[in-house]
């Protein structure tokens, strides 16, 4: 038997030999490990949701920081958002919906980076306007992930 061909939730009405060839050719196993696989990856994508969440809340100290913890602020949120759409992009390579997806949130990263980073408060203005756009297209691409994997 096939792993699946050997669907609990298909097997329902299905016969003892069936429901033992199963179980006795591995296919439940290998079903399980493969969900195990999955929650992993999604545990992983979810630790880098959080971390790029976690730096992008950093904007609100933005507007009272100096330059040099702005930039340093910059990067870290970069670093990790970049993580997290690498991870989603791996994840699931031919889904054009999300590939367009985690490109549109790469060019807001990618502005967020070219910002001229200066201590006046105008300054502060934008770079937090840019940090709200990534971070809304991070929230799109985490709602398009999970609507992809009911």
């Amino acid at each position: 038997m096939d792993k699946a061909g050997c669907d609990p939730r298909a097997m329902r009405d299905a016969g003892l030999l069936t429901k033992m060839n199963c179980d006795f050719s591995g296919s439940y196993d290998a079903r399980a490990k493969d969900k195990e696989a999955q929650l992993a990856s999604e545990r992983q994508s979810n630790a880098l949701l959080r971390q790029s969440m976690i730096d992008m809340e950093k904007r609100n100290t933005l507007a009272s920081a100096n330059v040099a913890k702005r930039r340093a602020d910059i990067t870290n949120i970069n670093r990790s958002v970049a993580a997290y759409l690498r991870q989603v992009l791996n994840s699931n390579p031919s889904n054009q919906t999300l590939t367009d997806q985690v490109n549109r949130a790469r060019e807001r990263l990618d502005a967020l980076q070219k910002t001229p980073i200066t201590s006046g408060a105008a300054n502060a203005q934008e770079l937090s306007e840019r940090i709200q756009a990534v971070e809304k297209e991070v929230a799109s691409l985490r709602k398009l992930q999970a609507d992809l994997l009911q």
